[in-house]
C-alpha cells in the first residue's frame, strides 16, 4: 500500500539538461519538484547554452568599462595644462577651482534626479544618451582656445556644467547596472571597474600634457572627446538591454537610516581631498620643482595608479566581509597622513622633512592612492546595507538607481568642494598649508566616523542582549 500511495515519476526536462523527480502524494494530493543539486549549482553559475546569463554579465562589464574608462579620460585630460593656460587668459587661482567644481556641482545636483528617474528613462538609454553629451561637450570644450578673459571663463563654466550632466548619467546608470546584474560581488566588481576608472584617470593626465605639448590648447579636447563619441556609437550594441518599469523607491526612507550619513561623508570626503590636487598641484609642482605639463601629468599618474592595483583588492575583502567599515576608517586616516607629506605641511618640515625634497611629495601621492582606494571601495556596498536597512526592495532597479543617485552626488559634492576650497586656500596660504588643511579636515571625518561605529556596535550588542534575555524567559 505504501508503495501505491507513493510513486516516483520521472521525466526529462529540456530546459534544464537534467531529470526532475515528483513525489506524488494520494493523501495529501500535493506534488514536490526536487531538481538535483548539481543542476542547480549549473544554472546558476555555469557557461552552458542553456545559461546566458554569465555572457550577458561579460557584455554588462565590458560596457561598463568602457564608459569608465572614457569618462575619466575626459574628466582627467585638462589637469596637467588648464590651470596654467587659464591663468595665462588672465583667469585666477580661485576661478580656476571654481570651474573644476562646476564640473562636480553639475553631478551633485543631477545625480538624485537620474536616480529617481532611471526606471522611467531607462538605464540604457540614459548611459548612451550621457556618453554622446559628454563627448560632445568635451570637443566643444577645446573651441574655447579662441577665447580670452571673462568670455573664456564663462564657457568654461558653461560647456563644462553640461559636462557633467552628461557623464553624472553615464555614473548614474552605470552603478545600478552593475548592482543589478552582480547582486552578490558588487565591491569585487566595483573594484574591477576602478581598475578602468584609475586607467583614465591615469593616462589622462599624461596624454593630455603629451598632446597639449604637441598640438595646444585644443588637441587633447578633441581626440578624447572624439574617443568618448566613438565609444558611445558601439554602446547600444554591446550594452544588453535593460528591463523599464515604473516602480520608484524612496529617498526619505534611506535618509531615515542614521549610517546613510556616515557612508556619504566618506564618499564626499574621499572625493575631495582627491580633487583638492587638481587646481593646486600642477602650478605648485610648476614652481616648486621646475616640472612640464608632461611631467606633472606623470606625477598625477603615480597615485591614480596605485589606486587602480590596489582598488580591487579592497574590493574582494569588503565582499568576503573583511571588515569594511575598519577598512573605510583606516583608509581615510592614512590618506589624511599622506597630504601631510604631499605638501609637504610645515608641521613636518620643522621636524624632519626639507621643503624641497621631490620624493617626500611622490610618497604622500603614492600612500593617498592605495589608502582612498580602502576608504572609499566599501562606501557603496555599505549604502546598500542602508538600503535593506530602510526597508526598499531588494534586487530593484529602482533601489540601486536611488542608491547610485546618491553615491554619485556625494562623490560630486567632495569634487566641488576640493577644488573649490584648495583653490581658495592656494590663493591665500599656499600649497603647503592647503594641503595641511585637507589633511585636518580628513582626520577630523575619520574621528566622527569612529564615534559614530563605536556607538552603532555598542547598540547592536545591547538590543542582541536584550532579546536574548527575553527570549530566556
Amino acid at each position: 500500500m505504501e508503495e501505491e500511495r507513493a510513486r516516483l515519476i520521472t521525466s526529462e526536462e529540456t530546459s534544464y539538461g537534467g531529470v526532475v523527480m515528483f513525489n506524488a502524494s494520494a493523501d495529501q494530493g500535493s506534488v514536490h519538484v526536487q531538481v538535483p543539486e548539481k543542476e542547480e549549482r549549473h544554472l546558476a553559475n555555469g557557461p552552458t547554452p542553456q545559461n546566458p546569463g554569465r555572457h550577458r554579465r561579460k557584455f554588462t562589464l565590458m560596457s561598463l568599462a568602457t564608459m569608465n574608462f572614457a569618462a575619466c579620460m575626459c574628466y582627467a585630460i585638462p589637469a596637467p595644462f588648464f590651470p596654467g593656460e587659464a591663468q595665462s587668459r588672465g583667469v585666477s587661482d580661485t576661478a580656476v577651482g571654481l570651474v573644476f567644481g562646476a564640473y562636480a556641482f553639475f553631478c551633485m545636483v543631477t545625480g538624485p534626479l537620474f536616480g529617481k528617474y532611471i526606471n522611467v528613462i531607462g538605464a540604457k538609454f540614459m548611459l548612451v544618451a550621457g556618453m554622446f553629451v559628454a563627448g560632445t561637450c568635451s570637443v566643444l570644450f577645446g573651441m574655447l582656445d579662441y577665447m580670452e578673459g571673462d568670455v573664456f571663463l564663462a564657457f568654461c563654466f558653461l560647456i563644462r556644467g553640461l559636462e557633467a550632466v552628461g557623464v553624472s548619467a553615464c555614473y548614474t546608470a552605470s552603478f545600478a547596472i552593475m548592482a543589478k546584474e552582480f547582486p552578490d560581488n558588487v565591491a569585487t566588481v566595483l573594484g574591477t571597474l576602478e581598475i578602468f576608472t584609475g586607467a583614465g584617470m591615469m593616462i589622462g593626465p599624461p596624454v593630455g600634457g603629451a598632446l597639449y605639448s604637441l598640438g595646444g590648447y585644443k588637441v587633447p579636447f578633441l581626440v578624447v572627446g572624439g574617443f568618448m563619441l566613438v565609444c558611445a556609437v558601439f554602446m547600444p550594441m554591446i550594452l544588453p538591454k535593460q528591463a523599464v518599469s515604473e516602480e520608484t523607491a524612496s529617498l526619505v526612507a534611506l535618509l531615515k537610516v542614521p549610517s546613510t550619513y556616515v557612508s556619504s561623508l566618506a564618499i564626499m570626503t574621499c572625493a575631495a581631498v582627491y580633487a583638492f590636487l587638481e587646481p593646486t598641484l600642477q602650478p605648485y609642482l610648476n614652481l616648486k620643482f621646475d616640472m612640464t605639463e608632461a611631467q606633472v601629468g606623470l606625477i598625477f599618474l603615480l597615485s591614480v595608479g596605485l589606486y587602480t592595483l590596489s582598488a580591487p583588492l579592497w574590493g574582494w575583502l569588503t565582499d568576503k566581509g573583511v571588515f569594511p567599515r575598519l577598512l573605510m576608517v583606516l583608509g581615510l586616516l592614512f590618506t589624511a597622513a599622506s597630504y601631510l607629506l604631499i605638501g609637504p605641511s610645515p608641521l613636518l618640515e620643522s621636524i624632519f622633512v626639507e621643503g624641497n625634497d621631490l620624493w617626500v611629495v611622490l610618497v604622500g601621492l603614492g600612500l593617498s592612492g592605495v589608502s582612498l582606494g580602502a576608504a572609499l571601495v566599501p562606501t557603496f556596498p555599505e549604502l546598500l546595507k542602508s538600503a535593506r536597512e530602510a526597508g526598499l526592495q531588494e534586487d530593484s532597479l529602482a533601489t540601486y538607481g536611488l542608491v547610485s543617485g546618491v553615491y554619485n552626488c556625494m562623490y560630486s559634492l567632495g569634487e566641488f568642494i576640493g577644488p573649490t576650497l584648495g583653490g581658495f586656500l592656494d590663493d591665500q596660504y599656499h600649497f603647503p598649508i592647503a594641503s595641511t588643511a585637507t589633511a585636518g579636515f580628513g582626520g577630523v571625518v575619520v574621528i566622527g566616523m569612529s564615534f559614530f561605529y563605536f556607538y552603532e556596535n555598542r547598540r547592536k550588542k545591547s538590543q542582541s542582549s536584550c532579546s536574548d534575555a527575553r527570549s530566556s524567559h
